[in-house]
C-alpha cells in the first residue's frame, strides 16, 4: 500500500486553521510595514520606491504554500486600496503574486535538494529565486505595458522606454523580498517550517 504524504509535506492548496493564524500574522506584518516610511527611492526612476513589504508575504508563501501568498498579497493590496491608492493595489498584487508563486512552487519541487543540505540546497534555492525574479520581471513589464497608459495616460512609445528601468526595478524588489524571506524560513526550528524544508542529512 502507498503511504499517502501527510498534508506538511505537500504545497498547501488549502490552509489548516494554524496556517491561516500564520498567514494572518505574517500579512499584519505586511500591512504595518506599508504605513512604516520605510520605503527607498529608486534611483533610476524615483517615482518608483523599494519596500520590505513583500518580504512576510515570501514567508508565508514559503512556510505555507502558494495559497497562503495568495492571501497575503491580497490583504497587502487591499490596506493599499484602503490608503487610496486601489491603482497601486493592482500593481502591488500582481507583483507579489508573480514573486510568491513560483517562490514556494520551486522550492516545493526542490525539496529532495533541500534536504540534502550543501550545494544541493544552494542549487536549488539559487534556482527557487531566479525563477521568482524572472518571473515577477516577466508579468510586471507585460503588466505596466497595458496598464500604465490604460489608467495613467501615458503614452505607449514613454512606457516602451520606461520599461527597462522598470524591469531593473522589479529584479531589485524581488531580490529583496525572496532572499530575506528564505533565510529568516530556515533559521526557524524545525517543527516550525515545513517538513519539506527540513534539512534530513
Amino acid at each position: 500500500m502507498v503511504k499517502r504524504p501527510a498534508v506538511e509535506d505537500r504545497p498547501h492548496l488549502t490552509l489548516t486553521t494554524k496556517q491561516l493564524a500564520g498567514t494572518a500574522v505574517l500579512s499584519a506584518v505586511a500591512a504595518v510595514l506599508e504605513f512604516i516610511p520605510a520605503d527607498l527611492y529608486f534611483p533610476l526612476f524615483p517615482r518608483l520606491t523599494l519596500d520590505p513589504v513583500g518580504i512576510p508575504i515570501a514567508i508565508a508563501a514559503i512556510l505555507y504554500g502558494p495559497s497562503a501568498g495568495f492571501m497575503a498579497s491580497g490583504i497587502a493590496g487591499v490596506v493599499i486600496t484602503a490608503r487610496g491608492n486601489p491603482i497601486g493595489a493592482g500593481f502591488k498584487f500582481a507583483a507579489e503574486i508573480a514573486t510568491v508563486l513560483p517562490l514556494a512552487t520551486v522550492l516545493y519541487l526542490s525539496k529532495r535538494r533541500l534536504a540534502r543540505g550543501g550545494a544541493s540546497t544552494l542549487l536549488a534555492v539559487t534556482i527557487a529565486w531566479a525563477a521568482a525574479v524572472v518571473c515577477r520581471v516577466a508579468v510586471m513589464t507585460g503588466y505596466n505595458y497595458y496598464f500604465l497608459p490604460f489608467f495613467y495616460g501615458i503614452p505607449i512609445a514613454v512606457v516602451v522606454g520606461l520599461l527597462p528601468v522598470i524591469a531593473v526595478f522589479n529584479g531589485i524588489q524581488g531580490l529583496i523580498n525572496v532572499i530575506p524571506a528564505y533565510f529568516v524560513v530556515d533559521r526557524l526550528p524545525p517543527d516550525l517550517k515545513p517538513e519539506w524544508l527540513t534539512r534530513t542529512g
